[in-house]
């Protein structure tokens, strides 16, 4: 009876533990497939002589990959333990670690990067991806303005500029939405498409880091009083259409010409972007300094003197006239 009794015990232990493993592989299995925690494309060095188990930590380490228990498992049992090719990669955001084995086996390191400054325009972007004797596929049209990310990308020979772009344009999107979700309360636009023109205004306006969420409190004690903005980067990209060969010095006729990027004109935001603004230039438009300014002009130093009333504002800015005149 007793033996009995044990044997039935011990064969429902077996059940459970069979079970419990299956539902581990299971879910072991889907950890190794499902996107990575990556948010952004990253750069992951294999050194020459690296051991599998330490680049399995230290990817884990880094936040690419979720476990790197899970990760050697997963690379033994596909036979891909010992094909660690050295290079410098670059691992696309989400990658799962399937990918990331796939990747830093593969041999497909990084050789060469490009770089976008921020405000670079449509047409900069295009003509400098365009300029890349290594890359494939002819880019013939230009992206909506404002909708490119900024940054430095990696690519190899025989890359697509079109497969760059999207990438662009998918991070631009992302940083985007996440400030769209972050905005303050009460701003005086409703768009995401007014968050691209307001920051890419702000851009062009302001090389300081320090300056951009100022820049953009003005713009917006502007938009709410029905100010015209009375940005001089509006107006210039209305004649250099993105394009630096084009640039010129504003004159008179710039100033009077009917058009919505006019704006010492017209009051409002100009139809579209005038750049392809950044991550901070963005953040800037949607948590805009609380401030009283309403002016601001050049102190030659690369940054910008701000001020309240236009009385101020003139006075400033015979100061910066004389600043011009004296480095002539």
């Amino acid at each position: 009876m007793f033996a009995r009794h044990f044997a039935a015990n011990f064969f429902n232990l077996l059940v459970i533990i069979c079970i419990v493993i299956a539902g581990a592989v299971h879910w072991a299995k889907k950890q190794y497939e499902i996107d990575g925690p990556l948010t952004s494309d990253i750069n992951f060095e294999v050194k020459k002589g690296d051991r599998f188990k330490a680049v399995a930590i230290s990817l884990e380490e880094l936040g690419i990959i979720y476990n790197s228990t899970i990760f050697k498992i997963g690379a033994r049992y596909a036979e891909q333990d010992d094909e660690l090719k050295f290079g410098n990669y670059l691992v696309p955001r989400k990658a799962s670690m399937r990918d990331v084995i796939a990747l830093i086996t593969s041999g497909r390191a990084i050789s060469e990067q490009v770089t976008f400054p921020e405000g670079f325009t449509s047409y900069q972007i295009v003509e400098r991806l365009n300029a890349i004797p290594e890359l494939i596929d002819t880019l013939d049209t230009l992206p909506m303005e404002g909708s490119l990310a900024p940054n430095t990308y990696a690519y190899i020979k025989g890359d697509s500029r079109k497969v760059i772009l999207k990438k662009m344009i998918d991070a631009q999107s992302e940083i985007l939405d996440n400030a769209w979700i972050n905005r303050s309360i009460n701003l005086p636009y409703n768009s995401k498409k007014d968050i691209l023109i307001i920051a890419s205004i702000i851009e062009k306006e302001t090389p300081k880091k320090e300056e951009l969420k100022i820049v953009s409190g003005v713009i917006m004690n502007r938009l709410n009083q029905g100010i015209p903005l009375g940005m001089d980067s509006t107006i210039v990209y209305e004649f250099t259409k993105g394009n630096p060969q084009n640039m010129r010095s504003i004159r008179q006729s710039d100033l009077i010409k009917n058009t919505k990027y006019n704006s010492r004109r017209f009051k409002g935001l100009p139809p579209s972007a005038i750049g392809n603004p950044g991550k901070l230039a963005i953040e800037a438009a949607v948590n805009p300094s609380t401030t009283d300014f309403y002016y601001f002009v050049a102190d030659g130093s690369g940054g910008h003197v701000f001020s309240k009333t236009l009385n101020e504002h003139n006075n400033n800015v015979i100061k910066w006239r004389k600043i011009e005149q004296d480095k002539k």
